[in-house]
């Protein structure tokens, strides 16, 4: 059984800046961090960024809005005052399977960080609770859970190619959020209506976003509005992360029926000071 264990105050909880907490050295391995929002007003929308750091490398970036409708895309349970950073994945078919990703905190000597920028709100509150295992005994064969953010746009459609640089890392999922014209339904596809992934030249993901969210569906996941997912483990089965060890090159391209602002987040596998 994971151990739930409070987490220490954050410093600089305000209406308009940057919360700070230093997780204290456990020899565990730290699986998820669940953030509870309180105050007069403030929502996970007034989150602008969240970075989890590993000394000063961020290993973990996102904002509050994103990291909601990714975790809804998991079908991680929501409610309006609390948001999870999981570095896990709950539904697989194994316990190891479940927990690698996880950060074992005993295979560096560098601190653990989590940054929280506030906008906007009132009077805010912010608490964090962590769940910890074992820990996983890989030494710096350690590999953990990323979530990295790549920004891209475009001031045409057709096809755009977006630069990520995996450096051996496992691909998870990359998901592409975008603000024009959303999907709807079972039939109609958004701006983005395509994603293409290729390795060494050869196509590894090539589909219209309806087929994508229809096989998603089909593993329980919950498609989120002006959202595609290229979902390598979408049955949950890590074992089927992209492997990009032995890639020479690595092309991932959307398809866009106009000019969109996209805000790409890579879900990858990685050393802890590689990516």
């Amino acid at each position: 059984m994971a151990i739930l264990q409070l987490l220490p105050p954050f410093l600089n909880v305000t209406a308009t800046g940057v919360a700070t907490m230093k997780l204290p050295k456990y020899a565990n391995t730290v699986n998820r961090i669940v953030l509870q929002l309180g105050g007069t007003t403030f929502t996970k929308a007034m989150i602008t960024d969240i970075k989890v750091k590993i000394g000063q490398r961020t290993v973990y970036n996102t904002t509050g809005t994103y990291l909601d409708a990714i975790n809804k895309y998991k079908g991680i349970f929501d409610a309006a005052n609390f948001l999870t950073i999981d570095f896990t994945e709950r539904d697989a078919p194994s316990l190891d399977g479940k927990e690698i990703g996880g950060y074992d905190m005993t295979a560096w000597q560098d601190d653990m960080f989590l940054e929280i920028t506030i906008t906007g709100a009132t009077a805010p509150t912010l608490s964090a609770s962590a769940m910890l295992t074992a820990p996983q005994g890989q030494g710096a064969g350690e590999i953990i859970h990323k979530l990295l953010y790549l920004p891209a746009s475009t001031n045409v459609g057709g096809k755009f190619p977006i630069n990520f640089s995996p450096r051996s890392a496992l691909v998870k999922r990359i998901h592409v959020f975008y603000t024009g014209t959303d999907w709807t339904g079972v039939t109609v596809d958004g701006n983005v209506n395509r994603m293409e992934i290729k390795k060494n030249g050869l196509t590894v993901f090539d589909a219209m976003s309806t087929v994508a969210r229809f096989i998603q569906q089909e593993y329980r996941k919950v498609p989120q509005s002006k959202h595609f997912a290229v979902d390598f483990i979408a049955d949950n089965n890590q074992s089927a992360a992209l492997i990009t060890s032995d890639a020479a090159s690595l092309e991932i391209n959307s398809y866009l029926t106009a000019a969109d602002n996209l805000n790409v987040y890579v879900e990858v596998l990685d050393l802890p000071f590689n990516l």
